[in-house]
């Protein structure tokens, strides 16, 4: 899902959280948002439908911002913890 759909639906209270998980520990990060109804979204680029991968969490949480999120929770294996944006 693009960032203009993630936008919209987050503004209409459709997610619950954003999550920020590593793609490998050298790769990088991809964003996924959970449903109210627990279902899983992915940012996806604009060109194609492949997930969209930041180089940093810096860069990630900067997107979930500006969909609209104040709290990202980042997941690396059974380690969870959130953090304010």
């Amino acid at each position: 899902m693009q960032e203009k759909e993630l936008k919209l639906l987050f503004n209409a209270g459709c997610f619950k959280l954003c999550r920020a998980v590593p793609i490998s520990m050298a790769k990088g990060w991809n964003l996924k948002f959970v449903t109210q109804d627990d279902r899983e979204e992915a940012l996806t680029l604009q060109r194609n439908n492949s997930e969209r991968e930041f180089k940093s969490l810096d860069g990630a949480v900067s997107v979930a911002r500006k969909v609209g999120f104040d709290w990202v929770r980042v997941e690396i294996g059974n380690l969870q913890w959130e953090e304010q944006i």
